[in-house]
């Protein structure tokens, strides 16, 4: 007993409110100790809002380093655009034949199969106008992060060398419509939350669920967007909703992708 009075005496005298001659109540301790307790919350609170105040501001310090790397592209690509555009595709039907054959150069006439005083004009194809990409997951994403990009490094078309394998972004060599697609798999007992992201901001998002069974599952998200020369478009995992397992990538059941093209 003695002992557990010297323990609430010094307990007293720490928070300062030891009075001689005056015996304190429980109740009084523990509205002493729920001041103190309030006290130093405050003081945490305090400390948490200034380290999500340096977050924010790392953040925001990626983003301009983003935009920075996606102008570097760019000049990449004015640079070797050219030779990417050199080969375009011009149809033709070979007069009296039927024969369909790709050329290359100018306008063509077109004659009409069995006919061949009708003769008509197939327009140009402006090679600079076509662009479109297709991109595979090559390996399973073992527990994405939140605001994760999500690479493709197994590109199989590339007109107009617009996707980076590297980055995973896609950047807009030119003013126009543009469709994307993409496609996630979902590990079993697993739950992934996607967005696709035109530039910074999030155009929509995408949840492929597989948390209360044992097997894959996958879903498709698709969007048709105006974009700019130089805009950005890219694949992340929610920025505040955590995924849960993995994303699963393999030749049997199949991979993840992500596509797009300038219609």
């Amino acid at each position: 007993m003695q002992g557990f009075l010297i323990i609430v005496g010094i307990l007293l005298g720490l928070l300062g409110v030891v009075e001689s001659g005056r015996c304190i109540s429980e109740d009084e301790i523990d509205k002493l100790i729920e001041r103190k307790m309030v006290t130093v919350m405050k003081k945490y609170d305090r400390k948490i809002a200034l380290f999500e105040k340096k977050i924010h501001s790392q953040e925001k310090k990626i983003l301009s380093q983003e935009k920075k790397i996606r102008i570097l592209e760019e000049e990449y690509l004015s640079l070797d655009v050219k030779e990417e555009r050199k080969n375009y595709v011009r149809f033709h039907t070979a007069p009296n034949h039927g024969i369909n054959t790709t050329l290359l150069g100018n306008p063509v006439e077109k004659t009409i199969y069995g006919h061949g005083a009708q003769k008509r004009i197939v327009p140009a194809l402006d090679a600079s106008d076509v662009v479109a990409f297709c991109a595979f997951m090559s390996t399973t994403e073992v527990s994405p992060s939140r605001h994760h990009i999500l690479v493709f490094d197994d590109v199989k078309t590339n007109i107009g060398s617009a996707f980076n394998r590297i980055s995973g972004m896609f950047t807009a060599p030119i003013d126009g419509t543009f469709v994307f697609t993409w496609t996630i798999f979902s590990d079993t007992l697993s739950y992934i939350i996607s967005q696709i992201v035109v530039n910074t901001e999030a155009f929509t998002s995408m949840l492929t669920d597989s948390e209360q069974v044992g097997v894959y599952h996958s879903s498709t998200g698709l969007i048709i967007v105006n974009l700019n020369r130089g805009d950005s478009v890219y694949i992340r995992t929610h920025p505040s909703e955590l995924s849960h397992g993995n994303i699963y990538s393999g030749s049997i059941y199949g991979r993840p992708s992500f596509n797009g093209w300038k219609l």
